[in-house]
């Protein structure tokens, strides 16, 4: 057990807390157990002085990545394929704010990665509408580059639909409807504003105490009106289980109503608790979002009514101009099905029926507390956005041997994984992660020399793999033709 006078030399390195802080505590608990520094990180927490997160690195000897520029971080909500998400408080006025950063060998080795999360707090800047969390600042510590965006209390579809957090399953279709017409509105104004989302799914829909809706994450949106460079030619850009057909055949082609066809996924999913073609391989779910239909919801949801699940149908056309044609007119259509009682706040069921969503409580405390940071399960942390599975992704930062297909997607959605919110204390031998910091000691991975490094190997095959998939699919779709 790490020694309390080490673990207060930590505290006041960290600038977390200054010594006269510490002092009140340590006077008001004289019965202190010896030596051991865990029940004095225990009664800081209790105290509200400290977070669970902030209490176990220190336990485990880190005194620094606790502040990212006026921002304090207060703990991790969840990692994604373009960087860790912290909650954090500014420290000028104590506004709550989601921190997203990107890893820092990231940002040295892929060019295109960087340039990707700068420009989508320049595509933010171009729409504001309050179903759509808003950026508020880009910003770089050392080799750490930032984004600062509003903080939205909650929990995302996926978990609400899952039963993590709270949640009670699937969602009833006048539920679904309710909370749709709110994403759409925002969907909308991006598309008025010419952005395409391009990566519409549970896990980016937020749902508020007050039953809201919020769309997340524009970090692979587009401009309709502008070529870039960003996407190369036939990439594959979004998440797998949610992707239009024309997405998955060329990310660049994507328009607003590539986005429609997500959302009916979504909404598939919110009503089945799966989305519409679950399990397989990468090719085969290609293959069956361009080429085949899913499961009826009539079949899988006896409750939804056949006119209902026709206006998602139409959502799901394989052609674009077989589905509505704009956000306002897939809104229109759902806004027929809503409750049109005033919108229940997500934790407050009416009489007779369970509770389907528990939000976390809105003061900041240990209960608020998601993912518990053990260092021994970094492992099975999962995604709060976008990480369901392997990511796929062919490196950007090499454009001579980019292939025509790059691929980068996710292959499935399983949303926040949460751990289990264990005591403070040491479960394993603590390993520093390089996250941001500070301290000249810490330096990140230098950029691979012109000459290769070992993971070379790895980004030929997944190129190689990316490439394979798309052949395999061409031929599948020749030999239909063929055939017909």
């Amino acid at each position: 057990m790490p020694r309390l006078n080490a673990f207060i030399h930590c505290v006041v390195k960290s600038r977390l807390l200054g010594p006269d802080q510490i002092d009140a505590v340590r006077s008001s608990l004289p019965d202190l157990p010896g030596d051991d520094a865990v029940p004095f990180a225990r009664a800081l927490v209790d105290r509200g002085l400290l977070t669970k997160y902030q209490a176990n690195k220190l336990l485990n000897g880190r005194t620094w990545g606790f502040f990212l520029g006026d921002y304090r971080i207060m703990k991790r909500l969840g990692e994604g394929g373009m960087g860790k998400v912290y909650l954090a408080r500014r420290e000028r006025d104590n506004l709550r704010v989601a921190i997203k950063v990107l890893p820092p060998k990231k940002a040295l080795e892929d060019e295109q990665a960087l340039k990707r999360f700068y420009r989508e707090m320049e595509l933010s800047r171009r729409v504001r509408h309050p179903n759509l969390t808003r950026t508020l600042e880009v910003g770089s510590v050392g080799d750490a580059h930032y984004m600062v965006m509003e903080y939205v209390p909650g929990d995302s579809l996926y978990n609400l639909v899952k039963g993590i957090h709270g949640g009670s399953g699937p969602l009833r279709f006048d539920e679904a409807a309710r909370y749709f017409i709110r994403a759409l509105a925002g969907l909308h104004a991006a598309h008025q504003a010419g952005l395409v989302h391009r990566d519409v799914k549970p896990s980016n829909l937020m749902v508020t105490p007050e039953g809201d809706a919020k769309l997340l994450d524009l970090g692979l949106a587009k401009s309709m009106h502008e070529e870039s460079a960003l996407t190369h030619p036939n990439a594959v850009v979004g998440t797998l289980d949610y992707a239009s057909p024309e997405q998955l055949a060329d990310a660049s082609k994507a328009d607003g109503r590539s986005d429609l066809y997500s959302i009916g996924c979504t909404i598939y999913f919110a009503l089945s608790g799966r989305p519409p073609f679950e399990g397989g391989d990468i090719v085969s779910k290609i293959f069956r979002h361009r080429m085949e239909d899913p499961d009826p919801l009539e079949k899988i949801c006896p409750d939804v009514p056949a006119a209902f699940a026709a206006i998602i149908w139409k959502a799901m056309a394989k052609q674009p101009e077989d589905r509505q044609q704009t956000a306002s007119e897939l809104q229109a259509d759902l806004a027929r099905w809503a409750d049109p009682e005033r919108p229940r706040p997500a934790g407050r069921p009416p009489s007779g029926s369970a509770p389907r969503f528990r939000p976390p409580p809105p003061e900041l405390d240990d209960e608020d507390i998601r993912l518990d940071d053990n260092p021994s399960q970094f492992s099975a942390l999962g995604a709060l956005r976008d990480l369901g599975g392997a990511e796929i992704s062919a490196p950007l930062s090499r454009p001579p041997i980019l292939p025509r297909a790059a691929v980068i997607i996710q292959d499935d959605d399983s949303g926040e994984v949460p751990l289990s919110d264990s005591e403070i204390g040491l479960d394993a031998e603590f390993h520093p992660e390089p996250e941001f910091d500070s301290e000249p000691h810490s330096r990140y991975p230098p950029l691979p020399s012109s000459h290769g490094s070992p993971d070379d190997g790895d980004r030929l095959v997944r190129i190689a793999f990316s490439v394979l998939a798309v052949l395999v699919v061409l031929a599948m779709l020749a030999l239909m033709i063929s055939n017909n």
